[in-house]
């Protein structure tokens, strides 16, 4: 009789005890992983392997657009860091996009470039898509 009292005394405790400690731990860890700032190389190698992936671009043509690339992640870098109004930061993205399509146009073939141009708009009307369905998820949840 007096082994189930302290049983049942016990047993919430220790549940009790190792939640707490599992959310103590899941904390650590989601705080040890932290955010990293990628460097404009890696922007830029990770923007220009994507772009392999969906053109077939020689080596010399990758490395030139690795390095256009390259310049707009710096570009968008010293950006960032100026913090501008958003009516200012909107019209240094269209410069900076104009300037990269321009440089791209010379690097690429026509093809692998309207290639890269329906990409652009795939992954344009992919994120106009998923903002809307994002807004429509808090419009109902305010209902």
């Amino acid at each position: 009789m007096l082994d189930e009292l302290y049983y049942i005394l016990n047993e919430p405790t220790m549940k009790h005890i190792c939640l707490i400690l599992v959310f103590i731990l899941c904390g650590i860890l989601l705080y040890a992983q932290g955010y990293r700032k990628r460097t404009p190389e890696e922007k830029a190698r990770k923007y220009t392997d994507e772009l392999k992936a969906v053109i077939e671009l020689d080596s010399i043509s990758e490395q030139k657009i690795f390095l256009v690339n390259l310049n707009v992640s710096k570009q968008f870098d010293s950006l960032y860091a100026n913090k501008p109004e958003q009516n200012e930061m909107r019209k240094a993205y269209a410069i900076i996009f104009k300037t990269r399509d321009a440089a791209y146009k010379e690097i690429m073939t026509k093809q692998q470039f309207l290639i890269y141009d329906d990409w652009q708009r795939e992954q344009r009307e992919k994120k106009q898509k998923e903002k809307q369905e994002k807004n429509e998820r808090i419009e109902k949840s305010k209902l």
